[in-house]
C-alpha cells in the first residue's frame, strides 16, 4: 500500500499543479488520472477477499471511489504542494489506508455484532486520539495554508478513525436488522469462503440445533436454498434400524470420501441458517439423490412442532455475535470447485 500511495502521489502532484487549463494540459491530466485509477485498482484488488477479486465492475467502482476520496482530501493542499510535498504524501497514505480498511471491514464483517464491536473499538480510538491532539495544542480541522505535515497527518488520522467507525457501524446496522428478523442471509459469504452458497446436492458439515437448544455437528445433504436459510436432510451415525420408515440406510461403500462410517439419513427436512454451515464434504451419490427426488417419505417438519429451533431470536442473536458453537474457533471452509448448479 505504501508503494501504491507513493505512485498515486506522483500522479496526483502534476494534476494539482497544472490543472485542466488548455487542451494539452487537460489531456495530460486525464491520462494521469486514468493511471491513478489503475494504481488504485491494484490496491483495491489486493485488499479484497478472494471471492471478490474476480468481480471486475466492483473492483473498478471501488478504485474510482478511492481516487475521488483522495482528490477531495488532497484538493485543499494545492498551495502546500510546492513547499511541503511530504504533506500530500502523508495525507494520501492515511486516506488510502482508511478507505481500504473500511472496505476490508465490510467485506470480512459477516457477523453484524462482531462488526459493530470493531466499529465501537475504532470510535474509542478516535476519542482517545482526538483528546490527545487537543491536549497537545493541535486541531482536528487544520488550515492547509499554515499546517505542517505532522499536523495534517494527525488530523487525517483522526478523520480516518471516525470514517472507519461510522462506516462499520452503518454496515453492522444494515446487516443486523434483517439478520434478527429472518436469520443470517446468503450474502455476503462467511469468512474464508471462496465458493458460496452451499450447492444443491452437496454434502456439508453443519451445526444442527435441537429443540432443547443444544447443538450437534452433523453431515447434511442440501436440498434447496432460500434467501434466509437452506433446506437439508441430516445424517446420523446412530442406528435407526428400528425406525426405517423415517430413515434411509447409507452404506459407507457408496459414500467413500464423504462419510467415515455407515449412517442413517433423516427424511425430515430441516431448515439450517447459512451461518451454521461449516465445511463441504463432497457430493451426494447419484442413486441416493435420484431416490430422494422421488421418495414420498421425505417430509417437512410438522407444523405443530413450531419453527426450527435454529431460528429463535435467541439463536439469531447469538450467531450475530459469533457466539454459536462451531464458529468461535474456526472459520467456514469450502472446496474451490464447488458447483452452484443442482444435480
Amino acid at each position: 500500500m505504501g508503494l501504491g500511495s507513493w505512485a498515486m502521489w506522483l500522479l496526483t502532484f502534476p494534476v494539482i499543479r497544472v490543472g485542466f487549463t488548455g487542451t494539452r494540459n487537460t489531456w495530460v491530466c486525464v491520462a494521469l488520472l486514468v493511471l491513478c485509477v489503475l494504481v488504485a485498482r491494484l490496491m483495491v484488488r489486493m485488499a479484497a477477499p478472494a471471492r471478490l477479486k474476480g468481480s471486475r465492475m466492483l473492483v473498478a467502482a471501488r478504485a474510482v471511489g478511492l481516487c475521488c476520496v483522495v482528490a477531495v482530501v488532497v484538493a485543499p493542499l494545492d498551495t502546500k504542494v510546492p513547499t511541503q510535498p511530504m504533506a500530500g504524501m502523508t495525507v494520501i497514505y492515511a486516506t488510502t489506508a482508511a478507505v481500504l480498511g473500511l472496505t476490508r471491514i465490510v467485506d470480512h464483517g459477516y457477523f453484524p455484532l462482531v462488526l459493530l464491536r470493531k466499529a465501537l473499538w475504532k470510535a474509542l480510538q478516535a476519542v482517545v486520539t482526538g483528546y490527545w491532539i487537543h491536549h497537545t495544542g493541535g486541531t482536528l480541522v487544520p488550515d492547509p495554508d499554515d499546517a505542517t505535515a505532522g499536523t495534517l497527518l494527525l488530523a487525517v488520522l483522526w478523520w480516518s478513525l471516525v470514517g472507519l467507525s461510522a462506516g462499520g457501524a452503518v454496515a453492522a446496522a444494515v446487516r443486523l436488522v434483517p439478520w434478527l428478523r429472518t436469520g443470517p442471509p446468503a450474502r455476503p459469504a462467511p469468512p474464508s469462503v471462496t465458493s458460496w452458497p452451499p450447492a444443491v446436492g452437496a454434502v456439508w458439515t453443519a451445526e444442527l440445533t435441537h429443540d432443547n437448544n443444544t447443538y450437534k455437528e452433523r453431515p447434511v445433504i442440501v436440498l434447496e436454498r432460500t434467501p434466509g436459510f437452506v433446506r437439508v436432510l441430516g445424517i446420523t451415525s446412530v442406528d435407526k434400524s428400528d425406525r426405517r420408515r423415517g430413515y434411509l440406510k447409507l452404506r459407507l461403500s457408496e459414500w467413500e470420501g464423504v462419510l467415515t462410517k455407515d449412517g442413517w439419513l433423516n427424511l425430515e427436512i430441516v431448515h439450517v441458517p447459512y451461518c451454521d454451515f461449516i465445511q463441504r464434504r463432497g457430493e451426494c451419490p447419484d442413486r441416493v439423490w435420484d431416490a430422494l427426488c422421488t421418495k414420498a417419505d421425505v417430509r417437512e417438519r410438522p407444523a405443530k412442532a413450531g419453527p426450527a429451533p435454529g431460528f429463535t431470536f435467541r439463536h439469531r442473536l447469538r450467531s450475530a455475535m459469533n457466539a454459536h458453537v462451531g464458529r468461535d474457533s474456526r472459520t467456514v471452509g469450502a472446496d474451490a470447485g464447488l458447483t452452484l448448479q443442482p444435480k
